[in-house]
């Protein structure tokens, strides 16, 4: 219920509006708008309960109103959800005047903040100042004592074939609800990750720069294990391949690629989740270096030009080959059974959350040694549409540099690519729009 005063002020308001209305009317020029596009008119008027506020949000940059690099950010939410609060377009993390964001540590917060709460709710006083308990704090001085660790999860949900699992990668609050980053689909036999997927909005963008790279991490999972040891360059070197095949100094070994990548996540936290080895597959350097990295980086302005939001899924398919019909892997079971096997390719399939018929899918040659005859006779596995999708004009200059240890690209449609990878989700079948 509104306060006496509050309420006087209100009818005053809305009298206000009548007189203003009467006089419009009278001048007969413009339209008269009506009472509600009056009060969008005022800016910044918000009703919080008994409060009016009036005035521009705090508007919170990405790059410079965190906290440091090498301090611990919290988990930035919607008050009481288990979302993201997630900057604009601008890449400013924009909170309405009056209003409240949620901020989350595993710990206790740094400083004189009460030392018992894991989650506070701070209020916008006025650009990046925030108010807490009668204290006016800027926001990057909300800061917690510990890392906050994430949790690789498994769930009780199929996905890809018999032997795989859906995983969801994030951050648990302890009070019932789980921050997600991600999603994968594993198989925890094969040690192999059919897909990641996650969101990318135009924000994307501006993701947080100077993030440290943290060591990748088994989260509880690949029990017998060593994948530290086992993505090593000297036990790839010690695993008897063709001669030449593996020449680090020149950049031919297998890097930890990244699934969901560490740059299409915007906050701190996010990027730390994704240092997981259920969100990676063997991937060239020369190639996650070289054309993948184009690649990614095209496909998140793409969506900050076009204004959209995207549901991306990352995989890998088939089985690079070696000695014309051996399939190249990084170890073995107590079988002798390949595991880690690296992927002939990678894909990266864009769907467009707004229209989700439409869509793309990119994909991407992982074997350097590969010559151009034996791309297009065995790693073509979709019909090529890039020719039909103009913002894709790049891929065509990157492919004419003819450099192929640093990747060949092609695109085809979403349900091109999902009759062909049986492991993707089967509603992909229906995206049958190009994203151009």
């Amino acid at each position: 219920m509104m306060r006496p005063l509050v309420r006087l002020q209100f009818i005053g308001l809305l009298l206000a509006i009548v007189i203003l209305r009467e006089i419009r009317a009278r001048e007969a020029i413009t339209s008269v708008p009506d009472v509600g596009q009056i009060i969008k008119d005022l800016d910044g008027l918000h009703i919080d309960g008994a409060t009016i506020e009036r005035g521009a949000p705090c508007r919170v940059d990405m790059q410079k109103d965190l906290p440091r690099p090498d301090q611990v950010q919290p988990l930035y939410l919607r008050p009481g959800t288990d979302l993201y609060w997630l900057p604009n377009a601008d890449g400013q993390l924009e909170i309405p005047r009056g209003a409240s964001i949620e901020l989350h540590c595993s710990h206790s917060f740094a400083g004189s903040l009460d030392a018992e709460l894991r989650s506070i709710r701070v209020k916008c006083v006025q650009d990046t100042a925030f108010e807490w308990q009668g204290s006016k704090i800027k926001f990057r001085d909300f800061v917690c004592t510990r890392s906050i660790p994430y949790t690789v999860e498994r769930l009780d949900k199929r996905c890809g074939d018999a032997t795989s699992s859906l995983y969801r990668v994030g951050y648990d609050t302890g009070d019932g609800r789980f921050v997600a980053t991600m999603e994968l689909c594993h198989d925890p036999q094969h040690l192999r990750t059919h897909y990641a997927r996650h969101q990318l909005t135009p924000a994307s963008v501006h993701f947080q720069k100077n993030v440290k790279r943290l060591k990748f991490s088994a989260a509880g999972h690949f029990s017998g294990f060593d994948m530290a040891r086992i993505y090593s360059h000297k036990s790839q070197e010690k695993l008897g391949m063709a001669p030449g095949l593996i020449d680090v100094k020149s950049g031919l070994f297998l890097a930890r690629g990244h699934l969901a990548a560490k740059a299409d996540l915007i906050y701190a936290s996010q990027q730390r989740s994704s240092f997981n080895y259920v969100n990676v597959a063997p991937q060239w350097q020369s190639f996650n270096g070289g054309q993948w990295a184009v690649l990614e980086d095209s496909t998140r302005r793409y969506v900050a030009s076009s204004g959209i939001s995207a549901t991306v899924y990352t995989g890998t398919y088939g089985d690079m080959k070696v000695a014309g019909s051996k399939s190249l892997h990084l170890t073995t079971d107590a079988n002798n059974n390949g595991l880690v096997t690296v992927p002939q390719l990678f894909y990266r399939i864009l769907v467009d959350n707004g229209s989700p018929t439409r869509g793309i899918a990119l994909l991407g040659v992982n074997n350097p040694h590969a010559t151009l005859a034996q791309i297009h006779d065995s790693y073509i596995i979709c019909d090529p549409v890039e020719d039909q999708v103009p913002w894709l004009s790049w891929l065509h200059k990157s492919n004419a540099k003819g450099n192929l240890k640093k990747g060949y690209l092609y695109a085809c449609s979403v349900a091109d690519l999902a009759r062909v990878v049986q492991q993707l989700p089967r509603p992909l079948l229906q995206v049958d729009e190009l994203l151009t």
